[in-house]
């Protein structure tokens, strides 16, 4: 996995849990043409929303590619992502995906949620202990446009 100066299909993101005995430090998006078809679709579905007030977010049943440990030998987060950034365009090798470490708990209810202002993250939760991962948010707009 190496960090990419364009865009290309696959997103790291920090992402983080409410668990108190497993862990989770990034996601991995993968943002192929589909999907980005798929989010200027659900973008266009919620700007209506945009001057109504009350109109926090909508949820959709969506997932991000997985979400992952960051308890490697070479500490693989500091090593792609920098201080001050919350995602960035990475590359993968065939197969790299499987070889990541995982969570622990299996989870379920994977959500996307995104803002009238097309802000957005993706949520899950354990399928056993109902604890809660998330993905920080990122500018869906930005996203699907580059």
């Amino acid at each position: 996995m190496k960090r990419s100066k364009v865009p290309t299909p696959y997103i790291l993101i920090k992402a983080s849990t409410t668990s108190k005995w497993d862990e989770v430090t990034f996601a991995i998006i993968c943002t192929s043409d589909h999907w980005k078809a798929l989010m200027n679709q659900r973008l266009e579905a919620i700007s209506q929303f945009k001057t109504n007030r009350d109109f926090y977010c909508h949820v959709y049943w969506d997932a991000p590619l997985g979400y992952y440990t960051g308890t490697m030998p070479t500490n693989l987060l500091d090593k792609i992502l920098r201080r001050h950034e919350d995602y960035i365009f990475i590359t993968l090798e065939p197969g790299e995906e499987i070889t990541l470490a995982k969570p622990i708990n299996k989870l379920d209810v994977h959500q996307l949620f995104i803002t009238r202002n097309g802000i957005a993250h993706y949520k899950a939760y354990g399928k056993y202990t109902g604890e809660e991962f998330r993905t920080e948010e990122f500018n869906l707009n930005r996203l699907v446009n580059d």
